[in-house]
């Protein structure tokens, strides 16, 4: 997991749990739509430098969306050392855990019966570093952000006030 903690700040306050879910949701939709856009660009200048500036323009969504999570107090609950968390937030870090775990193995299997299929059926397969690289950061955004987005959609605005009160 990923947390990106200042030296100024021990408890990684930051956004709202309603704003954490609408951050992580644009950023994980975001992500993918701007690659696939991308991907899907029709032939022709005009509409390739279109689709291309569309797509990036959501890829960017994604990343900036995805900034002010990465300090957040839920991502320090899944990604901060667990010696560093009382044991609610413990709890609350396995349960998220687990089911990023089980979503992302889903994910995985999805993608690997998808490339049998292309394969098969001449559809399109990651070809080139650019194809690569933009997997690559799509798995490392959503191995980040998963765990995260789970416990936001779990937890009510309240539900961490006991542990920002001992922090």
């Amino acid at each position: 997991m990923l947390f990106f903690r200042s030296a100024a700040s021990h408890a990684g306050v930051g956004p709202s749990v309603t704003t954490l879910r609408v951050l992580t949701a644009v950023s994980l939709a975001a992500y993918p739509a701007g690659c696939l856009t991308m991907t899907l660009a029709p032939d022709g200048r005009g509409a390739l430098f279109l689709y291309e500036a569309v797509g990036l323009a959501l890829i960017t969504l994604a990343l900036i969306t995805a900034a002010p999570v990465l300090g957040s107090r839920l991502q320090r609950i899944v990604g901060d050392e667990a010696k560093r968390l009382d044991e609610y937030e413990l709890h609350l870090r396995h349960r998220a855990i687990s089911a990023a775990y089980a979503s992302f193995t889903g994910l995985t299997c999805l993608a690997v019966l998808y490339a049998a299929l292309a394969s098969d059926f001449g559809w399109w397969t990651p070809r080139g570093y650019d194809a690569f690289n933009a997997i690559f950061w799509g798995v490392f955004l959503y191995s980040s952000l998963l765990p995260t987005a789970f416990l936001a959609w779990k937890l009510e605005e309240g539900d961490l006030a006991h542990s920002e009160a001992s922090a």
